[in-house]
């Protein structure tokens, strides 16, 4: 057999094992299961509204967005991170699946339920995000968003970037 033979069937060979032993995951482990009850697919640029996050929203800009009495007691301005990937289908501390295209945030005082207005301080784009979860565990951070969250307010290539948050209303 010539040489540029041999050599191209060594590759065939070697291809066909290579395929027949890659795995792949299984459908128990997909990320769209009903298991883990949310979706790792989803477009976050196509996300709407929560309905019960935009009725505070239009209650609360109704009103003239007046500032929450419980805003006080509460740190609002500083550094927001975003959380999502290897967290998403887990159970958040008030025992929600934590989807992170969700509009959900991590606070360490905020009491579960409380809606949130955050606003990216490096370009006025702001969401509306209820807290569900308790976090960031790190010196200096005051809220960490779901990934779909801060997609929205373009926060996501940054990591770390300097917000507002106004309390909307409490649970």
């Amino acid at each position: 057999m010539p040489q540029h033979f041999r050599l191209f069937f060594v590759l065939l060979v070697s291809s066909a094992l290579c395929l027949s032993c890659a795995s792949t995951k299984s459908s128990s482990a997909s990320a769209d299961s009903p298991k883990s009850g949310v979706s790792q697919k989803r477009d976050p640029s196509l996300i709407h509204g929560d309905p019960t996050l935009d009725a505070a929203y239009q209650k609360w800009a109704g009103q003239g967005y007046p500032v929450h009495p419980d805003s006080k007691k509460y740190e609002l301005e500083g550094k927001a991170t975003w959380y999502g990937p290897g967290l998403n289908g887990n159970k958040t501390a008030n025992g929600e699946v934590f989807d992170m295209y969700g509009m959900t945030a991590a606070h360490k005082k905020l009491p579960f339920g409380t809606i949130v207005v955050v606003t990216n301080l490096k370009n006025d784009k702001s969401v509306v995000v209820r807290i569900n979860d308790r976090g960031p565990f790190t010196a200096g951070r005051i809220i960490d968003l779901s990934y779909g969250a801060a997609y929205l307010i373009d926060m996501v290539r940054d990591g770390v970037v300097p917000v507002k948050v106004e309390i909307i209303s409490t649970k």
